[in-house]
C-alpha cells in the first residue's frame, strides 16, 4: 500500500478484528476454567491499550493534516460520549443487580469501591478483584485521553511528538524495574501505540515501517506471541514485552499481507470487535448467570468450552442490546455537538507539526 493510500483510508476492519481478539482473551481470563488458565487472558488488556494508542494518535494526525488544526475540545466532547454514557448505565446496572437484589456474589466489594468506580478512578482502587473489577483499565485510557492531546496543542511538543512518545515509552517500560513507579509501566502499550500512528503518518518513516509488513515478519511475530502468551508468568514486564510484539505487528495488520487483513477483517470478527466495550464492561455479570447454568471449574473440555461459548454468546446478546440503545445514539450525539462547537482549541494552521 503506498503512502497516500493509507493515508487516505477512514476505517481500519483488522484493528476491529483485532479487538475481538483481545476481548476474547480478557474473557477467557475471567471463566476460572482450567482449560484456559495457560492463555494469560490479561494480554487482551495489551493488545487493547495499543489499539487505543494508535488509533487516537492517527485521528487527531488526520484531522490536524486536512484541517490544519486538531479540535481538541470536539475531540473531548466525542471521547466523552462514546465512553462515559454506556459506563455509567452498566455501572448503575452492577449496582442495582449486585450491590441492592444480590443476584450475584460481590456486593460487598461493588459497594467498597463505588467511590473510585463513579469518579472513574478505577485504577486506583486498592487491591480489587471485585465483579467490577476489570474496569481498571479504561481510567487508564481516559488518563491518555485527557494528557495526549497536549500534544496537538502545545508548539513544543508538538514539533517533537515521536520524540515524546518514544521518551516516554522507554520511561514507563523501566518504571516497572521500581516497585513505587511500577504503575507507570501500564502506560507502554498505549504510548507504543502512538509511535507507530506517528510513524505511519511520516511518509520516509513510513517506508521505513513497510519492512515490517512482510508475511515472514508477521508469522514471526505472531509465533513468537503465543509462545510468549502461553510461557510466559504474569507480570508487568511480560506484558510490556508482548506490547513490544504487538506494535510490531501492527504494520503488518495495517498495511501487510492481505491474508492477515482478510482474517482479521472478517465479519464474525469485526462485529465482535465492534461490541468489545460493551462486552468488556457486561461479561462478568453475563458469567455469573452462565454459573447457575452450567458450573465452571469443570475439567471435562467439552464441559468448559461449553460455558465460555454459552458466556460470550449471552454477552454478545446483552453488548447488541446496549449498542443499540446506548453506545451508537450517544456517539452519533457526542459526533453532532462536535461538528456543532466552535469554541474548540484549535492550533493554528500555521504552526508546523513534526513528529
Amino acid at each position: 500500500m503506498s503512502h497516500e493510500s493509507y493515508l487516505s483510508r477512514r476505517y481500519f476492519a483488522p484493528l476491529d478484528g483485532l479487538r475481538a481478539v483481545s476481548i476474547l482473551l480478557v474473557m477467557t481470563a475471567h471463566t476460572t476454567d482450567p482449560l484456559f488458565h495457560r492463555l494469560h487472558g490479561a494480554v487482551g488488556v495489551t493488545i487493547f491499550f495499543v489499539i487505543s494508542g494508535y488509533l487516537i494518535t492517527t485521528l487527531l494526525l488526520r484531522e490536524e493534516e486536512h484541517q490544519g488544526h486538531a479540535r481538541i475540545k470536539a475531540f473531548y466532547i466525542r471521547r466523552a460520549f462514546r465512553i462515559l454514557p454506556l459506563y455509567y448505565v452498566t455501572l448503575i446496572g452492577y449496582i442495582v443487580l449486585i450491590g441492592i437484589l444480590h443476584l450475584q456474589a460481590g456486593s460487598a466489594s461493588l459497594w467498597h469501591s463505588l467511590p473510585w468506580y463513579g469518579t472513574y478512578q478505577n485504577d486506583l482502587v486498592p487491591d480489587d478483584a471485585g465483579i467490577f473489577g476489570q474496569s481498571w483499565s479504561l481510567a487508564i485510557e481516559e488518563k491518555y485521553y485527557l494528557l495526549w492531546p497536549l500534544a496537538f496543542t502545545i508548539p513544543v511538543l508538538m514539533r517533537g511528538r515521536l520524540a515524546v512518545a518514544s521518551g516516554l515509552s522507554v520511561l514507563t517500560a523501566v518504571a516497572v524495574l521500581s516497585p513505587a513507579t511500577a504503575y507507570f509501566a501500564i502506560y507502554t502499550p498505549i504510548l507504543l501505540g502512538c509511535v507507530v500512528a506517528i510513524m505511519l503518518d511520516k511518509e520516509r518513516l513510513y517506508r521505513l515501517m513497510t519492512r515490517l509488513a512482510t508475511a515472514p515478519v508477521a508469522l514471526l511475530l505472531i509465533a513468537a506471541m503465543i509462545v510468549w502468551d502461553i510461557e510466559f508468568e504474569n507480570g508487568s514486564n511480560v506484558h510490556i514485552f508482548f506490547a513490544v510484539l504487538t506494535a510490531l505487528l501492527f504494520p503488518a495488520v495495517l498495511i501487510g499481507p492481505r491474508w492477515l487483513s482478510s482474517l482479521l477483517s472478517h465479519r464474525v470478527l469485526v462485529y465482535i470487535g465492534t461490541r468489545s466495550y460493551a462486552l468488556y464492561l457486561i461479561h462478568r455479570v453475563a458469567k455469573g448467570v452462565v454459573d447457575k447454568v452450567v458450573a465452571p471449574g469443570s475439567t471435562s473440555v467439552p464441559h468448559q468450552l461449553l460455558h465460555f461459548v454459552l458466556m460470550v454468546a449471552l454477552a454478545l446478546a446483552a453488548a447488541e442490546i446496549l449498542c443499540r440503545l446506548i453506545e451508537q445514539p450517544m456517539i452519533r450525539l457526542g459526533r453532532r455537538l462536535a461538528s456543532t462547537n466552535r469554541g474548540a482549541r484549535t492550533i493554528p494552521a500555521g504552526v508546523e507539526a513534526r513528529a
